[in-house]
């Protein structure tokens, strides 16, 4: 091989390693991967200190400052530990550390014990100690008490020198921070205390310096692991979330439907509810804050811990489950059952029984109403495989199918719009069981 042909394939090498580089997946396995690796406290910051910050400070604005590091642990690995997916979705401003600081200044600065220990940072503190047996060196409850008010004494302007606490930062350390992927919005590594004292000053910029590596949030992971997004940036429905704005799509606006259904169905007063492929929660939560007993079936069990961690969702409100064994399987039906972008799937022979079965089924466990919704011909992705597939066609399947006496066409949904213009306005059915 000539010398240019080994320049030529060493190239080739080196770039295709860059491209495995540049995915998060292959970056975070690098990270743990260097996690792992004993190595004392002091070497590991030095380390980081030389090769993998930005040598100056910047000014960042603080509400673009997420929780994240705690204990000695990375932001997603403390969320991991306590149980927590928001952990490093939550602003600094909304965090424990100010309301520990809030709590002071309500009280006139001399909090009560129980009020710390009741608090968010009391709850933090708690959550550290379980995960990783303390917390800034504190194992019971007295030592968070002791941490507590220590820092309540720095940020009243108490300059009597403290003893080193574990993990704490030194007096000359900077705030350090890691952008977050797909995001203008940055992950703390270290000096929560310091920025929520800024917070309360009335700050508008932090003086921080930044990580050169990028990070994700246990919330950004959570959504490209569920199965239908096949690891794409996009929200299928309306999820709130400092690191998502901007950067992630949402595909479906769902507050059309919901009003159309509102309108339609009326208010619930304790009437029964089912969304069938239910995805996050969305309107399993919105139903439930209109008075319904709320309930969906979703295949993606990742889907369960998400609904609860975003919508607040209770324990049991969504089964998880082939939709077709879990209908066949149940004897109850529900006053409004609801169906979003299902039944395209099985015309496109991708289940394992045909669409007639599936609108009887939920023909079966609907007493008042179904709201149905599917994809349709005038859609680019569906213009050939659905041809013929048209509101009229679908009104005309679902009187032949089902036993519901009236079926209703209340229009097209309105996410149609860039980056999805040309696909979505699919009209929602309600079918009716009148008398």
């Amino acid at each position: 091989m000539s010398s240019l042909s080994r320049l030529r394939a060493l190239r080739r090498r080196s770039r295709a390693v860059l491209r495995r580089l540049a995915d998060p997946g292959a970056q975070e396995r690098l990270m743990s991967a260097a996690r792992a690796i004993p190595l004392p406290h002091r070497v590991r910051t030095g380390l980081s200190t030389a090769f993998l910050r930005q040598r100056d400070t910047v000014e960042v604005p603080l509400d673009r400052l997420l929780l994240g590091a705690q204990n000695g642990m990375p932001g997603g690995e403390f969320s991991r530990a306590v149980g927590d997916l928001l952990w490093c979705s939550t602003p600094i401003a909304d965090g424990p550390h100010v309301a520990l600081l809030r709590l002071a200044e309500a009280a006139g600065g001399d909090p009560a014990d129980e009020a710390i220990l009741g608090s968010p940072y009391g709850t933090l503190a708690r959550r550290a100690i379980g995960s990783g047996g303390h917390f800034f060196g504190a194992r019971d409850d007295a030592g968070v008490l002791d941490t507590a008010r220590s820092y309540l004494l720095r940020h009243a302007g108490d300059a009597t020198p403290q003893p080193a606490r574990t993990f704490q930062s030194g007096p000359g350390d900077p705030v350090l921070v890691a952008p977050i992927r797909w995001s203008d919005h940055y992950q703390i590594l270290d000096g929560h205390h310091r920025l929520a004292s800024a917070v309360m000053r009335g700050d508008l910029t932090a003086s921080v310096v930044v990580k050169k590596l990028p990070v994700t949030t246990p919330l950004q992971d959570h959504l490209r692991r569920m199965s239908w997004l096949d690891g794409t940036r996009e929200l299928y429905q309306p999820i709130s979330a400092p690191e998502l704005a901007g950067g992630w799509p949402t595909v479906r606006a769902c507050t059309d439907r919901l009003e159309k259904m509102r309108a339609f169905a009326g208010e619930g007063r304790g009437r029964g509810y089912l969304d069938v492929a239910s995805c996050y929660g969305w309107f399993v939560s919105r139903m439930g804050e209109l008075g319904f007993e709320a309930h969906g079936i979703e295949r993606d069990p990742l889907a369960v811990p998400l609904g609860k961690a975003v919508y607040g969702l209770p324990d049991g409100a969504v089964r998880t489950g082939d939709a077709v064994d879990v209908l066949r399987d149940t004897d109850r039906t529900w006053d409004v059952v609801s169906c979003f972008s299902l039944l395209h799937h099985f015309i496109l022979g991708r289940a394992s029984v045909g669409p007639e079965q599936l609108v009887k089924l939920l023909d079966k466990v609907t007493g008042q109403v179904l709201f149905l919704d599917t994809g349709q011909e005038n859609e680019a992705w569906f213009h050939e495989s659905l041809a013929g597939w048209n509101p009229a066609t679908i009104a005309e399947f679902l009187r032949s199918n089902t036993s519901f006496t009236r079926i209703v066409d209340l229009g097209p949904d309105v996410d149609a719009v860039p980056p999805y213009a040309g696909n979505y306005a699919r009209h929602l059915f309600a079918c009716v069981r009148e008398g």
